[in-house]
């Protein structure tokens, strides 16, 4: 990847690290840096879950964990609100039937934070910085392929039936495929705008 287009993304398996774990997890802290320079410089940028709650971050913001907010993790198939619809990464998702959350910890905006979706017990969902920058909490690349592969690793499934019971793996999955014909269009509007952003700062 070119030091002049970064992707950050981290997947919400189980036992994760926390955006502020930099003692057991010094790489946070570097990944951190290299996202304060991104938009320091202007670089596109894209964070999905943890690296979301890493841009928050470096912009300043705070991530709580779900048992300091006194909330669940927040796991499954469910829909946006509250879609800023003229995003143009966000916006079209707000005709999504749903997308995937995975994820225990929240980022807390602050009052000049541009919040561009929520749902019910997460208030920031998605956010963006300045005009190429944007943290996604919830998981918009996974495919029924994808949360497949996920559910194949046995911490997966230990958590997603801890938050969702016994049935947990029967009801991702089938949600997954419900799901996909109508979000898959609305996902690849979505992120053809970040590859134009990223391809014109390649070859600019």
């Amino acid at each position: 990847m070119s030091r002049r287009t970064r992707t950050v993304h981290r997947a919400g398996a189980a036992n994760h690290p926390a955006a502020d774990d930099l003692a057991a997890h010094p790489a946070l802290k570097l990944e951190r840096e290299l996202l304060a320079e991104a938009l320091h410089c202007g670089t596109p940028t894209l964070g999905v879950c943890l690296g979301a709650q890493l841009l928050a971050r470096a912009q300043g913001l705070t991530v709580r964990s779900g048992a300091e907010l006194g909330r669940e993790s927040e796991i499954g198939w469910s829909p946006l609100r509250g879609v800023d619809r003229d995003d143009p990464v966000v916006g079209p998702l707000a005709d999504a039937p749903a997308v995937l959350h995975w994820h225990g910890d929240r980022i807390v905006p602050g009052a000049d934070t541009r919040v561009l979706a929520r749902t019910d017990t997460t208030e920031c969902q998605a956010f963006r910085i300045g005009p190429a920058a944007w943290g996604l909490q919830f998981h918009l690349e996974v495919t029924p392929g994808l949360l497949d592969d996920w559910l194949a690793e046995p911490s997966f499934v230990a958590e997603a039936t801890d938050a969702l019971g016994p049935q947990a793996v029967d009801r991702l999955t089938a949600d997954a495929r419900t799901v996909a014909p109508a979000l898959r269009p609305l996902a690849e509007q979505s992120l053809a705008h970040l590859r134009g952003l990223f391809e014109a700062r390649a070859n600019g």
